[in-house]
């Protein structure tokens, strides 16, 4: 652009209209120019007035129902396309902005076949959204020094923003100019203070403005600057919010069509550019079942809008996406069982349970005989399907899936005489054995891995009966019967000397100091765990490496020999930072940090937890990074620093909060408490409930914060829906995020209520 103006041609009719326009488009760092409207003899445009369109940037026509008798306007319009065309390149936009009544002939009288920008029409929105559209026009073909000059500005801007809502800000950057402002929160994982914080110092900045229906307006380049400073993986997962967020909000909007059309309308126009977008991402994830379906929702939602090129758009998608969705072989299987582990990898627990779902749909729908081999993916699509759930949490329901898998493995083996199937059928005992695990279910968890062995032994395979062998010694450890635990561990620890598996003899010795430390066996421990060690050591495993070492730094800490402790878990994580493992590089900073907690050595132990907190961000709830934000708070509280651990605090709760949210599952005391308060309160008259709550509240095998806990549940059953009730600090954090889990699923159960 030659330089830093917009020349705007209109009528004196629509004057008013113009100010406006000025006022917004000047609000985003650009200059604007207008011409008085005068009476000038010919068809010749003054001079002045050419050398202002000239040298402009690009050049807005606002077009009414009367433009057609504004001659200096059709003068003015027609040199503006003349500059258009000779321009050597696409820098010089010439921009028709559509008013209300404008009918085709009008707009073809000006712009009949010429090279102009797509015609922008104000529509709900108003102003603000128009300008936006302007200027998403104009950044197509800004030059480097505009961009650079306009990324300075945000900069500049963004250096006024409290220091934890410009950490927390970049994921905007996702966003496509705008959005609701639940979705903002959702997406940024913020809680309820932060986010009233971050809308009104946005506005304050003059970076965002406030719509109809809570939708905030971003200034056009903040999001493209926000999003060059997301790494790959952060990226990746704040897409898979977002996109997400928009599903769930379609989903609404559809709902509301009926119930609110006014609403819904309005509220998908200033949406759009964000609705398409997310359809685009799900789009390139390849899978067509799930493309499909938001691609139909999509043209339910603009069908009546008025918007035939996006309708067209999403039409053409709807028939690509049926086409590939109606294939069903080995290789659509697999791309879908690895878009499962994709997700899975990402920490992406919703994407991945979705396409599981899929999975397994397309695998029922298809049947056994769809092709060679089709029985057995159906039995392994189960199988994943209850893996997704286990890692969410759902251990009850992964079980479900996990037996239907078992079942069917079970069939095609005896059917067929098949050893691959009877070999999965033992792997997916084992699966059944740690599904039972977590539910704390461990003489059946026992009888699962000693069928897994059983059966791996019938199949002749040895790695499996091993595998089986140390699980059955991590159940029997659960159930104290720690001689039994020593013999399976070392079972499997000959079994893999055998098989030449030197890695997983090293786990042996690893799991059966862990049986030695719990029964205050240290020399024992001590030894198992130096032996593995050694072996990572001499097989140049560093992943393994750096697990020995964080295990015998947590031993260490366990038996009072911290400086070793220390320097073995520093060992440890400068292992797991050789090999980019942030994951597992956090959890071991975290032991750290409690050591140095105990040495009193409070600054270290910030520095180590926060460097955990950052290793987290990207893994999402997989990692729990709520714990870390608690042993912070821990640490505040130790060094005196109230206001900082309160902080700290309400991060590890909102956190913990938003895992509940996306479907996650605790089966801590105080989750599972509050689940049966809120199935009996929806089932039972309450007098029958806090008969229940008395009771339990009287065991004296209760801890104080569990009976703080059921206090909170009984002001609940009284009537009180005040998220007050969570703010009391001697609540453990993770019962505070319950309670405003359950005053949230209660609200939702009463709104249903009102709907029916």
């Amino acid at each position: 652009m030659k330089n830093n103006s917009i020349f705007i041609s209109h009528g004196m009719k629509y004057e008013g209209l113009v100010v406006t326009l000025r006022e917004a488009i000047e609000n985003q760092g650009l200059n604007t120019r207008v011409v008085p409207e005068s009476v000038a003899p010919g068809d010749e445009l003054e001079a002045n007035i050419k050398e202002e369109i000239e040298q402009a940037g690009a050049f807005i026509a606002v077009i009414g129902p009367d433009t057609i008798n504004s001659s200096q306007v059709v003068k003015e319009i027609k040199y503006a396309l003349e500059v258009n065309e000779k321009e050597a390149d696409d820098d010089y936009k010439v921009i028709p902005l559509l008013l209300a009544g404008v009918k085709p002939a009008e707009f073809n009288t000006h712009f009949a076949n010429k090279s102009v920008e797509t015609p922008i029409k104000i529509g709900p929105g108003g102003i603000n959204a128009t300008t936006s559209q302007i200027v998403a026009v104009l950044n197509k073909s800004l030059s480097d020094k505009r961009q650079s000059a306009l990324f300075a500005g945000i900069e500049n801007s963004l250096r006024r923003l409290s220091p934890g809502i410009r950490e927390k800000i970049k994921p905007l950057g996702v966003f496509q100019g705008g959005g609701s402002i639940s979705n903002i929160a959702n997406v940024l994982q913020l809680n309820d203070t932060e986010r009233d914080l971050l809308v009104s110092e946005l506005r304050e900045i003059n970076l965002a403005k406030p719509m109809p229906y809570g939708f905030l307006h971003f200034h056009p380049s903040l999001c493209p600057f926000l999003k060059n400073e997301l790494d790959q993986t952060t990226l990746d997962r704040s897409r898979g919010r977002w996109s997400e967020c928009l599903r769930q909000l379609s989903e609404f909007l559809y709902k509301q069509q009926s119930a609110d059309s006014k609403l819904a309308d309005e509220l998908t126009l200033m949406e759009l550019p964000n609705l398409i977008k997310s359809m685009e991402y799900v789009q390139a994830q390849k899978v067509p079942e799930v493309t499909l379906d938001r691609a139909t929702l999509l043209e339910q939602l603009i069908a009546h809008l008025d918007k035939p090129d996006i309708l067209a758009k999403v039409k053409v998608i709807q028939e690509e996406e049926q086409k590939k969705s109606s294939e069903w072989n080995p290789a659509r299987f697999e791309t879908l069982r690895l878009q499962v582990e994709k997700y899975l990898e990402m920490g992406n627990l919703p994407q991945a349970l979705s396409v599981a779902q899929v999975l397994l749909d397309k695998c029922l729908k298809a049947g056994d005989q769809s092709y060679e081999g089709a029985d057995h993916d159906t039995a392994e699509a189960y199988v994943l399907l209850g893996r997704v759930l286990r890692m969410g949490g759902a251990s009850e329901n992964a079980l479900q899936a996990i037996n239907e898998a078992l079942k069917r493995f079970e069939l095609i083996a005896s059917r067929k005489d098949s050893e691959a199937a009877g070999i999965m059928a033992s792997a997916t005992l084992a699966k059944k054995g740690e599904c039972l695990l977590d539910l704390d279910r461990l003489d059946e968890s026992a009888a699962a891995f000693e069928e897994c062995i059983r059966i791996a032994g019938k199949f002749n395979s040895k790695k499996h009966a091993a595998i089986g062998k140390g699980q059955l010694g991590t159940v029997r450890l659960s159930q104290d019967r720690y001689e039994d635990a020593i013999k399976a561990h070392d079972e499997a620890r000959e079994i893999f000397e055998d098989l030449g598996d030197l890695n997983m003899v090293a786990v042996a010795y690893q799991q059966m100091g862990a049986v030695h430390e719990e029964i205050g066996q240290f020399e024992e421990a001590e030894q198992s765990f130096q032996k593995s060690l050694a072996i990572s050591e001499e097989q140049k495993n560093l992943l393994d490496q750096a697990r020995n070492l964080g295990r015998l730094g947590s031993f260490y800490a366990k038996v009072g020999r911290t400086d070793e402790a220390v320097t073995f878990l520093q060992r440890s994580s400068e292992k797991y930072v050789e090999i980019n493992n942030m994951a597992d590089e956090g959890r071991v900073r975290g032991n750290l940090s409690i050591t140095l907690i105990t040495l009193k050595r409070y600054e270290e132990a910030r520095q180590e937890i926060q460097r955990a907190i950052e290793c987290f961000k990207p893994y999402g709830h997989g990692v729990e990074p709520w714990r870390a934000w608690d042993k912070l708070s821990e640490i505040e509280l130790a060094d005196d620093n109230q206001e900082a651990a309160a902080q700290a605090r309400e991060q590890a709760i909102q956190l913990y909060l938003a895992f509940r949210r996306d479907g996650g599952e605790d089966h801590n005391p105080g989750a599972r408490l509050c689940t049966l308060f809120y199935d009996a309160v929806g089932s039972q008259p309450p007098e029958e409930v806090k008969k229940h709550l008395d009771e339990v509240a009287k065991d004296p095998k209760i801890p104080d914060e569990g009976k703080l806990l059921i206090s909170k549940l009984q002001s609940v059953l009284t009537g009180s829906r005040e998220k007050e009730l969570a703010s009391d600090p001697d609540l453990d954090y993770i019962d505070a995020a319950e309670i405003l889990f359950l005053l949230e699923k209660l609200e939702k159960r009463k709104e249903h209520k009102v709907e029916d």
